[in-house]
């Protein structure tokens, strides 16, 4: 619990407590001073003394109440639940002690507990200003963002002082496509004196609407003093690169690697983005820097092993694939790659073990025989021809739209002087993927074959307007 939101609830419970207790004037000074310590912010010490009073009148329920409010503001939500349990135990009909309760099981996401003694306290007192905001608080998270903007706006007074509230109002009008109201009310946030992990949290809710502007802004805030600066320093980046700002954030990756504030998933974003930029060097030295920082991510290691594909360097790509095979062994794309790898790095013999194991364990997998047969066709043998024939047709029995097995086929069909019978092949292809250049070309050779000319240069003129398409995103390349 943040303690803007919980010290809206604590407070009306600790000045109660202050109040003088027959015959128990000590507890009641120690009471006093928790008092003091909350408005000083020094909850550690609040409760040192609630605990002391605690002690002296256990079955005081305001007291427990209290202690339970503050160590819920300190995080321990379940030791907290513990003594807010024994006040609403000892005294039902305590609102106090029951908004608590329910501020507590709000935190633990305990939302049906939470929302039936939310109802309880506003069946009997509909002006509960505190529960009408943890209400709506529940709302939200229980995704009836509706109520959760009627209630919330319904307190005006109360969200004022309560950044996580603005958050909140903020997901319900983003949920309710009111998105311009929910950007103003994260703007409260940042003009509020909101502390880091209020501004965390509310950067979250931005990014889940997409706004990505206001979300960098946010996190951008919460940089300075979140206790996770890695994660504030991701989630900064993240915004920056989903909106369009890829040097940007390319940038604050980099700088929260040198001050060591990197996750993996930040090396792992920081190689997407260089290798996007065709800098394929920098982005292969990020990602081994990565590995070595975090050498049990598969995602980094994985990362790594394309890159060096990429850039042809195979002998390690072998063996970074082999690393990403035994962290991710599940994984039948790290068991394709690997064998594909071990190919063209010359290790026939082991990409071959490599692929029939895995359609061993990956009977399934249609990826496994398409690139299988591949790799057998590449290399041109009399003997490899056939069985990637038969590679190609399990492929598209297990996946009828494998648009590869099927060109291979059409081509292997072509070569045997058989256009008839390759040109199924590529009408099914084109049907599932008619962007495809590469199989309408082949389809005019087909078409020119079976003395079908119109057909033909139908095909030949689509192939060439695909093919002028993509020559800038080829021009761009190295």
């Amino acid at each position: 619990m943040t303690m803007q939101t919980a010290s809206l609830v604590v407070g009306f419970i600790l000045a109660a407590s202050a109040m003088p207790l027959p015959g128990q004037t000590t507890a009641e000074e120690h009471a006093g001073r928790a008092v003091q310590f909350v408005h000083e912010g020094n909850l550690k010490s609040a409760e040192g003394e609630l605990r002391k009073a605690v002690e002296l009148s256990p079955n005081d329920p305001a007291l427990l109440t209290s202690l339970g409010g503050v160590l819920g503001m300190e995080g321990d939500l379940r030791q907290a639940n513990v003594y807010l349990g024994k006040a609403v135990k000892l005294n039902p009909e305590d609102a106090a002690s029951r908004r608590n309760l329910a501020a507590n099981q709000w935190q633990l996401g305990r939302l049906k507990e939470a929302h039936e003694n939310l109802d309880r306290l506003l069946h009997v007192n509909p002006q509960d200003k505190a529960a009408t905001f943890l209400l709506g608080m529940v709302s939200e998270k229980e995704k009836d963002y509706s109520h959760c903007v009627k209630l919330l706006e319904s307190v005006p007074d109360v969200i004022e002082r309560q950044p996580d509230g603005w958050a909140a109002l903020a997901s319900a009008y983003y949920h309710t496509n009111r998105r311009e109201d929910g950007h103003k009310a994260l703007q409260r946030v940042v003009s509020s004196p909101a502390n880091a992990r209020s501004l965390f949290t509310a950067g979250q809710v931005a990014m889940d609407a997409g706004d990505f502007v206001m979300a960098e802004v946010l996190f951008n805030g919460a940089r300075q003093g979140y206790p996770d600066p890695a994660a504030a320093n991701f989630q900064l980046s993240l915004a920056q690169y989903r909106g369009g700002h890829a040097a940007e954030s390319a940038r604050t990756l980099r700088e929260a690697a040198q001050a060591g504030h990197a996750h993996a998933e930040a090396y792992v974003l920081l190689c997407k983005i260089l290798s996007d930029q065709k800098t394929d060097t920098a982005a292969l030295q990020a990602a081994t820097e990565g590995a070595q920082a975090f050498p049990a991510s598969y995602e980094l290691v994985s990362s790594k092993a394309a890159l060096e594909m990429k850039l042809q360097y195979f002998n390690a790509a072998v063996a970074s694939y082999e690393k990403a095979a035994k962290l991710k062994p599940e994984s039948p794309e790290t068991k394709r790659d690997l064998a594909t790898a071990q190919w063209r790095a010359g290790m026939r013999e082991q990409s071959v073990a490599t692929f029939e194991a895995a359609i061993l364990q990956f009977p399934r997998n249609a990826l496994l025989y398409q690139f299988y047969g591949t790799l057998l066709l590449e290399e041109g043998s009399p003997e490899g021809r056939p069985k990637a024939v038969g590679l190609f047709e399990k492929a598209i029995t297990l996946d009828d739209s494998s648009i590869e097995a099927r060109y291979q086929l059409a081509n292997i069909e072509l070569e045997d002087g058989k256009p008839e019978q390759a040109l199924p092949y590529l009408e099914r292809a084109i049907k599932t993927d008619p962007k495809d250049s590469r199989l309408h070309y082949t389809a005019s050779r087909v078409y020119r074959r079976l003395l079908r000319s119109s057909d033909a240069d139908r095909e030949m003129e689509i192939y060439q307007k695909l093919k002028a398409a993509e020559q800038p995103a080829a021009g761009s390349q190295r």
